[in-house]
């Protein structure tokens, strides 16, 4: 008997594992703010060149002057993404002569050379002006922002480089993690592996904050990214192995829907906290309560039953029979015990998902998929602050947008099919985000709207991969398949802070960048198999179809001899 046909008896998605689902979604609202606070941790405040000295300078030999008067004079004017403002990593120095003055008034500076001064008394003054960096340090504005690392370490102009690389390590942490913990609650189980993650996951939030240094802090962010997913993954498993077949596609929407309520949540503890360690503190120090979490979670039952373990998977599963007021017999749960000679006949690796053409084909589609939906989704994601208009309300909007998506998700995949529908989302988001590089910066509503769109899209496309994805897998690489998907939205998220950093020199290239990609990615899954209304496959024979190559029917026999003379 299946497990499934077990969960099919005691109830799929009874008042236990209701309880249980809903303390393990908890989970993800926690993972959402780990997952998307260096939004404001690393927020970018207006700033500009300390010109105290400049000021001290100035105002010995010409007078007191206003601020906004003193910045005129000593912060050089640019363009920048079709706005003039002041230079951020550049001040003038001036060859002023002493005279006994009391004010200074600021004529054409025509020549971006020599400035024109005017005394009080009428007299004009020549001053020689050169350009230079920001020797003194800057001054960062704190109208929006509050302290964050950015301001802390001067992560600006020669150093802007780390802002961006920070973000990518983190990503990376959550590509070692994916790789690491699915390892680890295979052989461990999930529930300690759970526990250790959320510990460690404390005890590397709270040490990023005391970071003395940029160094330190990209050091224990990585690691603050490898628990993270950590947490997330093992959680998500544990809540889903327990609900029955027929309610785990709700399920994992559902979790979703948290993750999503997170993501809103942050956005008013950045604005109510201001301070980037605070932030960390305020992420961090809920992960506590999760510990209580060991007098209620229990070990999955399905990990229970493959590691041989039947007595306390049965005493779970009696337990969750007697919350849900269903009976259950032990000799129910004895017909899982696997009987000898039906393990798997073949051992299967990465190589068996590209050995053949049409296996290869889906593969690589699959993970190109993944790929791009996460490098578009943590592109939009992390731009915010870069739309225009309040950065706390567009972050609040990113994050409200993905509710609606889910749903249309799910009323929609059984009628649409998967197929289609993920093509249709990706390429509304693909050119959604194309529009927004052609809206004029003085209509900022307007490509928030754009920018909203795309992440509604991308966020739907990128649930229907995830469904779509273990839908084409065969089940003997299924988790092989999986585990390489994920490891390809890693790699996107590592790539989104990068393809973000030319939008210092060119605002429109990474929406051109996202959209594009995510038209590309729109039309290759339109050459995936349709999923709606067809079984699991199950071996490699399912996908291939029953006239591929003999050479795998001859390659499982000729293993099959060399086990049994083994």
């Amino acid at each position: 008997m299946l497990f499934d046909e077990v969960l099919k008896k005691v109830g799929e998605f009874g008042r236990y594992q209701k309880i249980q689902y809903f303390l393990l979604c908890l989970v993800s609202i926690v993972s959402a703010w780990h997952s998307l606070n260096m939004v404001f941790v690393g927020a970018n405040p207006k700033h500009h060149c300390d010109i105290s000295n400049l000021k001290a300078e100035i105002e010995a030999q010409l007078g007191n002057l206003s601020s906004d008067k003193l910045l005129d004079l000593g912060i050089p004017m640019i363009k920048k993404k079709g706005k003039t403002e002041r230079d951020s990593c550049n001040v003038y120095h001036f060859d002023v002569a002493s005279v006994p003055v009391a004010s200074v008034e600021i004529l054409n500076d025509s020549t971006n050379y020599d400035v024109v001064l005017v005394s009080s008394t009428g007299q004009q003054f020549i001053a020689n002006k050169t350009t230079k960096g920001c020797s003194n340090g800057w001054v960062y504005s704190t109208n929006v922002y509050g302290k964050t690392i950015v301001s802390e370490w001067d992560l600006v102009c020669d150093q802007k480089w780390l802002r961006s690389t920070t973000k990518s390590v983190f990503f990376a942490g959550r590509l070692v993690g994916a790789l690491l913990f699915g390892q680890l609650s295979d052989k461990f189980g999930r529930r300690p592996i759970f526990f250790i993650a959320v510990a460690l996951q404390v005890v590397t939030g709270m040490a990023v904050s005391f970071s003395p240094n940029t160094i330190a802090f990209i050091i224990l962010y990585f690691f603050q990214g490898v628990m993270q997913v950590g947490v997330f993954l093992t959680a998500f498993v544990i809540g889903t192995e327990l609900v029955g077949p027929s309610k785990r596609k709700v399920a994992g929407f559902v979790i979703q829907y948290f993750y999503s309520i997170g993501f809103m949540l942050l956005a008013g503890i950045a604005y109510l906290v201001r301070d980037w360690q605070y932030i960390e503190w305020t992420i961090t120090l809920p992960g506590i309560l999760f510990g209580l979490y060991w007098f209620i979670i229990p070990e999955s039952a399905r990990w229970l039953l493959s590691q041989g373990r039947n007595e306390e998977a049965l005493e779970i599963m009696q337990r969750v029979a007697k919350a849900n007021n269903v009976q259950l017999n032990k000799e129910t749960l004895e017909d899982l015990n696997p009987k000898k000679g039906e393990s798997q006949r073949k051992t299967y690796t990465v190589i068996d998902l590209v050995r053949y053409r049409k296996m290869a084909a889906i593969s690589f589609n699959v993970w190109f998929n993944w790929s791009v939906n996460a490098l578009v989704y943590y592109g939009l994601s992390l731009n915010t602050d870069n739309l225009g208009g309040d950065p706390y309300l567009n972050f609040a909007i990113a994050g409200a947008v993905e509710i609606p998506a889910y749903t249309l998700c799910l009323l929609l995949l059984d009628r649409t099919g998967r197929r289609k529908l993920l093509c249709a989302f990706m390429l509304i988001g693909g050119v959604a985000c194309i529009v927004t590089t052609f809206i004029p910066a003085e209509l900022p509503w307007l490509s928030i709207t754009f920018s909203m769109t795309g992440k509604f899209a991308i966020t739907a496309s990128y649930a229907i991969i995830y469904l779509m994805a273990a839908e084409l897998f065969p089940t003997v690489l299924r988790n092989i398949g999986m585990g390489i998907s994920s490891v390809s939205a890693r790699i996107g998220g590592i790539l989104a802070p990068q393809i973000l950093r030319i939008g210092d020199y060119s605002g429109a290239i990474p929406m051109i960048i996202f959209g594009g990609m995510s038209i590309i990615a729109g039309g290759l899954a339109m050459l995936l198999p349709e999923t709606l209304g067809k079984p699991l496959p199950q071996t490699l024979e399912d996908v291939l179809g029953s006239g591929f190559s003999q050479d795998v029917e001859l390659e499982v026999n000729k293993n099959d001899k060399e086990t049994e003379e083994a």
